[in-house]
């Protein structure tokens, strides 16, 4: 059996290895489940970007969760292989916004109750995803067993301010460094839309982050996204050269939200975050904590990690991870 089938049955005995492209609310929306045991709790993940797919390289950054769950990777409308099947619907779905991803996350759970038997699930939320993973949570608690926030989102422009005072800070004595920190300061403090020029400027704040501030991060596993055996080469490529144009009604609903607005949840929570994340800056997490109400709350900060707190410090991610779900599954 070559590398690639292997990876993609890898737990074709007792276990479950299922890619499917359902209909959900109108379009094919890419759902794969895989799992070492079927008897395993399921675990639906909501990846972040908007349109930054997590199935392609979960055999990179999820394969300890697959030993322990039943791991869900849902590609999002306008996202990897759900925009591979609905090309032709991508125009209608780039106005798409906070109230069509909570349905499309009922959809997902809707067909998990038809190839899969649970009662309730762990919703975990990464980056965007964590944004709209919170909200649905709060409004559909019998649903959800628990929720984890990974790099919750708060607030965006504050995360983006904040990071911005930071990196003020610290370049301070590189005028290079500052004047290119004071610019995105400028651009996050006036955007009225993220398009294209403005990612622009994000991606200079990417780099300015991980040069001062997200010191111990890994970079980027490419070479695993391009070898990838889940993903099509044109998929690849989309992962890469996502179009703004094509999440535009995600991108109002990123500068919009704001997650402190209604802090009340009637699931068990636990909130991870990178100490050197520069995207979800812990310290707007921190100011609210005390007032979320839950059955049960945990804020766990992980050292030496960034935003992609799993993938830096995957054995710490996942004891915090599987000591608090276990009390709920």
């Amino acid at each position: 059996m070559s590398r690639k089938r292997e990876i993609l049955n890898d737990y074709a005995d007792g276990g479950i290895c299922l890619y499917e492209t359902p209909e959900i609310n109108g379009i094919r929306q890419y759902v794969q489940i895989r799992g070492k045991s079927r008897t395993a709790p399921l675990m639906l993940v909501l990846h972040g970007g908007p349109g930054g797919s997590m199935a392609g390289v979960c055999h990179v950054m999820q394969h300890e969760w697959e030993q322990t769950f039943t791991v869900v990777n849902w590609d999002q409308r306008n996202t990897c292989k759900t925009l591979a099947a609905n090309k032709a619907a991508a125009q209608a779905s780039a106005e798409s916004g906070l109230e069509d991803y909570l349905a499309d996350i009922s959809g997902v759970i809707a067909h998990l109750h038809s190839v899969y038997s649970f009662e309730k699930l762990i919703l975990a939320g990464f980056s965007w995803g964590s944004l709209i993973g919170a909200e649905y949570a709060r409004r559909h608690p019998e649903q959800i067993a628990c929720y984890v926030g990974i790099g919750q989102q708060v607030h965006y422009r504050d995360a983006l301010r904040t990071s911005c005072e930071t990196l003020a800070e610290l370049t301070k004595d590189n005028p290079a460094d500052a004047a290119k920190t004071a610019a995105v300061a400028a651009a996050a403090e006036n955007v009225q839309e993220i398009d294209a020029a403005f990612l622009r400027q994000t991606q200079q704040f990417a780099m300015l982050g991980a040069k001062y501030i997200a010191k111990d991060a890994k970079p980027f596993p490419l070479k695993a996204l391009f070898s990838s055996p889940f993903l099509r080469f044109g998929e690849k490529l989309s992962m890469l050269r996502a179009d703004p144009k094509l999440f535009a009604g995600a991108y109002r609903t990123l500068l919009t939200h704001d997650f402190r607005t209604n802090l009340h949840f009637e699931v068990p929570l636990l909130f991870t975050v990178g100490d050197e994340d520069f995207v979800t800056p812990v310290s707007l997490l921190q100011a609210c904590f005390d007032r979320i109400e839950a059955p049960e709350k945990q804020l766990a900060v992980i050292p030496k990690a960034s935003h992609l707190c799993f993938y830096d410090q995957p054995e710490t991610f996942f004891r915090i991870l599987t000591e608090f779900v276990r009390k709920f599954t």
